[in-house]
């Protein structure tokens, strides 16, 4: 069954320094580790050469020699397979997945030498569409090796590759295949693990991106490339690319424009300079921008995209304060309200906030800088989060009840089925195309970071598919979308139980410390934004990240008393 089958049955820059890659703490629980560093996302375009079997090798060695030749990037691993069997060189399927382990397994021989047992610990998974899922589980592979022409040889190889994570980073690349949202208006990025190396990368980009996106992100996005589209002939890399298509059929202008936007954002990874499209053969004219297309003409659709004028803010004895240290126009920047969360649309031209008292609480929204209305009541509220392009107020209700607000019309339940009894939903925030959820859920001291998709269908709406992420963190209190595929958020480090900003990729492939110099202990919200300096509240007063020290909001001026940052939107 393809993939897409496969989903239509299923569903009928932060400006952060990284102090390195998060290892395992000693005399501590275990935590995820990073499999991907910041470089190895630039593809330096080597062929990793694995070593031959040498006559005489005992059975550990042709295994320990299979592992390391499997961590070649040629296709087809074709050294790797001189280590098997000739039927089991013939049958063998290195692409069906990689297992990622935490280091070199251990390959012991029984007495007889007629097995080797690996063993170690599983840190993730990435299956055959290059769709990385994390794991904590301990390896345990018994290899069976015969004698052919009095060589030992592996007869029993599993589906795909098992690697060490140095390995890994060294054979694969991470790009970002790119589906639209349900509004056609933004591009929605799904990571992928490619082999490094490869001559055909853009040939496979593009193949990836017509077979569509991942299972998880399958209902929360669309694409302009259906079922019958496919490539009339191999896409070659160059510097001036053309993408020939058949299958597209008569199309819309706002479809050839979408589907323009998802290769052009999709190949410009690769460095390339314009596009050129062609339907069965025929130069393919995109209403907006021609015959040729550059690197530049979909910015529009840029899902990290943040207005020039969007600041941070934060709350302050109830008022609404920006973080250049000013109070925002209106009520809500006077404390009319006595705020105790609060979040604004994208544009900086809505407001939503909680207001609390001894009866419950309040959610209240309006324009910015004028009158807020209630909305909705209850005993609680998280910080409101702000759907784009929708122009929706999210929250959580009692702490088990997601809402969103519609502009204009009644306040709708949104469904989280699958999210179990993992206890109360402690913060929601929406990433900026409005596909992804960030959520903080569990009991206080022990609660965990997920992340879920939005699944629109008519005017339902259900957040759905809740993955774990940063597994082995705890006690996380906030969190805020860095970019589309990173999240920044407080957790306390097993090392020393201080609560800190950790990084996160949305595959969880990527788990990073940035530096808190400067930042106190008690470290109770954060707020990022593309391109802006983080923010984070700390035993009742502002911070602001300024390389890899956490200082003043506005330079030369004290610290500002507050709590609760946010970016709009």
């Amino acid at each position: 069954m393809s993939r897409r089958a496969a989903m239509a049955a299923a569903v009928a820059v932060l400006t952060l320094a990284l102090s390195g890659c998060v290892g395992i703490p000693a005399d501590s629980d275990p935590i995820p580790v990073t499999v991907v560093e910041e470089e190895s996302l630039a593809d330096a375009g080597i062929e990793i050469e694995a070593l031959a079997p040498r006559a005489g090798q005992q059975p550990d060695e042709v295994v320990r020699g299979f592992l390391a030749a499997s961590a070649s990037n040629i296709r087809s691993r074709p050294v790797a397979r001189q280590y098997l069997t000739p039927q089991a060189a013939q049958t063998w399927a290195d692409e069906a997945r990689v297992t990622v382990i935490e280091r070199n397994a251990p390959a012991v021989p029984n007495p007889e030498g007629t097995e080797v047992t690996l063993t170690g610990r599983i840190i993730g998974r990435v299956d055959e569409n290059g769709v990385y899922t994390a794991a904590d589980e301990q390896l345990r592979l018994v290899l069976s090796v015969v004698r052919i022409n009095e060589q030992w040889r592996i007869d029993n190889p599993p589906p795909g590759v098992i690697l060490p994570i140095e390995d890994f980073r060294r054979a694969y690349v991470q790009y970002n295949l790119y589906f639209l949202d349900p509004t056609g208006t933004k591009v929605v990025p799904d990571p992928r693990f490619f082999l490094s190396g490869s001559v055909a990368r853009a040939n496979s980009l593009v193949e990836e991106l017509l077979d569509g996106p991942s299972l998880f992100l399958f209902p929360a996005v669309t694409t302009e490339f259906g079922p019958d589209v496919a490539l009339r002939s191999n896409v070659q890399e160059v510097r001036d690319i053309e993408v020939s298509l058949i299958g597209l059929g008569e199309r819309s202008p706002a479809s050839l424009q979408g589907l323009s936007a998802q290769l052009i954002w999709t190949l410009k990874q690769l460095s390339i300079a314009q596009l050129t499209l062609r339907s069965d053969g025929q130069l393919l004219t995109v209403p907006g921008v021609g015959g040729v297309q550059g690197v530049d003409d979909w910015q529009s659709y840029d899902p990290d995209f943040v207005p020039a004028n969007a600041v941070g803010h934060y709350l302050s004895e109830g008022a609404v304060w920006t973080a250049e240290g000013q109070r925002i126009p209106g009520p809500a920047g006077e404390g009319a309200y006595a705020l105790a969360a609060a979040g604004a649309s994208a544009e900086q031209t809505r407001l939503a906030g909680v207001s609390n008292s001894a009866a419950g609480s309040t959610l209240l929204i309006g324009d910015y800088g004028g009158v807020l209305a209630p909305a909705l009541t209850g005993q609680s509220f998280t910080s409101p989060a702000w759907a784009e392009p929708t122009q929706e107020v999210w929250t959580v209700r009692d702490g088990s009840e997601v809402v969103r607000v519609p502009a204009g019309a009644q306040p709708q339940v949104v469904t989280t089925s699958d999210l179990g009894d993992r206890g109360p939903i402690r913060a929601l925030k929406l990433s900026r195309d409005g596909t992804r959820a960030a959520v903080v859920v569990g009991r206080a001291g022990a609660a965990g970071l997920y992340v879920a998709r939005v699944a629109r269908t008519g005017s339902t709406v259900q957040l759905s598919g809740f993955r774990p992420l940063a597994a082995g963190l705890r006690d996380v209190v906030d969190v805020a979308w860095a970019t589309s595929t990173q999240l920044l958020f407080l957790a306390s480090d097993p090392a020393d139980d201080r609560s800190k900003p950790w990084l996160v990729s949305v595959d969880d492939a990527v788990l990073a410390a940035p530096r808190s110099d400067n930042l106190p202990d008690a470290t109770t919200g954060i707020a990022a934004a593309p391109g802006r300096p983080a923010l984070a509240s700390a035993a009742g007063t502002m911070y602001r990240l300024d390389g890899t020290t956490w200082i003043t909001l506005v330079p030369g001026q004290p610290f500002f008393l507050g709590t609760a940052p946010f970016y709009p939107g």
